[in-house]
């Protein structure tokens, strides 16, 4: 094993490396790479997302490895500790194909949302571990000794699952960029922001406990608090009760790098001008808090509906922003847009980009395939691509 196959923060903490060289990024979304891949005869698809991010020159993908409950296709964890066996064969095989393309993994390890179970379902098993009637309240999750019981046996797991077909266990598989704690952690009502800090910290601390190869972060959308009073404003809105806080929540030592999510369609009712000026503005107040933090910023999730000239407008935007601090040596290492899927596949929230024509069972927008949006982020892709070497540092 060669330490310096995996990914990891740059000494000055601006940007990532991997076997001595920069490291920067375009990458996607597909959260379900391991169910369908779980599926034999769903496999295609599989290899068909990877072939079609490779080919736009995208060389990270992120995607979902937390799926639990028996209520859930294709679940990984249909009950506290047990696992199924061809799902987690399902995920040795998306890790093997992402390798033979040279396609790094952002792992994401549990979901605050319902969908794939979640949070909520750890909360539905600790209740029958108590014999109290059922609760599915997400934010009951991070302080509740039964459901971190059960998700530090499954953080221990991941770490030392084998892969059936290269051999190699995960926490010395360098194909996973890092592991992500959680998509889009709340604590809703928390206005210290202590529960979910504190979840953070001792979470991140067990994971690096078991293993010590990849890089953490904790999978924020990147909403302000209290420790950054200045820049509470750039909120989307008044977020405080959400019980996050970006600048605290990423100071953990054993988080070695920052996210946010951008979507203004989802957080504010105004005109597509604003919502890009609203995205600008949210982009440049986390770089210049990840300056001070040291830490690389990831853009994880960002997105625009419906497809057409307004989301070819608002990611021509949005990638050269990214560049701009990119280029400069700013701490903004890459970004991954939401989300990409098989032509196959349903447009299920209107925000999928795919890279071929789609059927119409697919999607009534014949714009869901948009080859100038196509060209525009093999472009960026390719702009990111060429910082990976030295640089000079240019003062934010």
């Amino acid at each position: 094993m060669n330490p310096e196959s995996f990914v990891h923060v740059s000494t000055d903490g601006t940007h990532f490396e991997v076997n001595g060289a920069p490291f920067y990024f375009a990458g996607a979304n597909c959260y379900y790479l391991m169910t369908r891949g779980a599926d034999p005869n769903l496999r295609h698809e599989v290899c068909e997302v990877l072939d079609a991010v490779r080919a736009a020159g995208l060389t990270v993908m992120r995607t979902g490895v937390g799926c639990e409950g028996t209520g859930e296709w294709n679940c990984l964890q249909p009950s506290p500790g047990q696992f199924n066996e061809h799902v987690f064969r399902g995920l040795d095989f998306v890790l093997h194909e992402a390798a033979k393309r040279q396609i790094k993994l952002m792992l994401v390890i549990v979901n605050y949302w319902q969908a794939f179970g979640g949070m909520s379902q750890y909360c539905r098993w600790s209740c029958q571990r108590k014999g109290l009637p059922e609760t599915d309240k997400a934010d009951d999750f991070y302080a509740d000794p039964n459901c971190q019981d059960i998700f530090a046996t499954f953080l221990m797991t991941l770490a030392g699952r084998m892969n059936t077909i290269t051999g190699i266990a995960y926490r010395d598989d360098p194909v996973i960029m890092a592991w992500m704690l959680a998509n889009e952690p709340r604590c809703q009502g928390d206005y210290s922001g202590s529960i979910l800090q504190n979840w953070i910290a001792s979470s991140s601390e067990f994971l690096r406990s078991v293993d010590p190869n990849h890089m953490i972060t904790a999978g924020l959308e990147g909403f302000l608090g209290s420790s950054t009073p200045e820049l509470l404003n750039d909120n989307p809105y008044n977020a405080m009760d959400h019980g996050c806080d970006f600048a605290r929540n990423h100071s953990s030592a054993c988080i070695d790098f920052a996210t946010i999510h951008i979507w203004p369609d989802n957080w504010m009712s105004v005109d597509d001008d604003a919502k890009m000026r609203f995205a600008r503005r949210w982009i440049n107040c986390h770089v210049n808090c990840c300056a001070t933090l040291q830490k690389p910023l990831v853009i994880t999730e960002f997105g625009k509906k419906p497809a057409g000239p307004a989301r070819l407008a608002f990611y021509e935007k949005v990638y050269e922003t990214f560049e701009t601090h990119a280029q400069a040596g700013h701490p903004l290492a890459g970004s991954c847009l939401w989300m990409t899927a098989a032509v196959t596949y349903p447009d299920y929230d209107k925000f999928t980009v795919y890279f071929a024509p789609v059927p119409a069972s697919t999607s009534d927008n014949p714009a869901s395939f948009d080859p100038a949006l196509n060209q525009l982020i093999s472009r960026h892709a390719a702009n990111m691509n060429t910082l990976n070497y030295p640089k000079p540092h240019t003062e934010l």
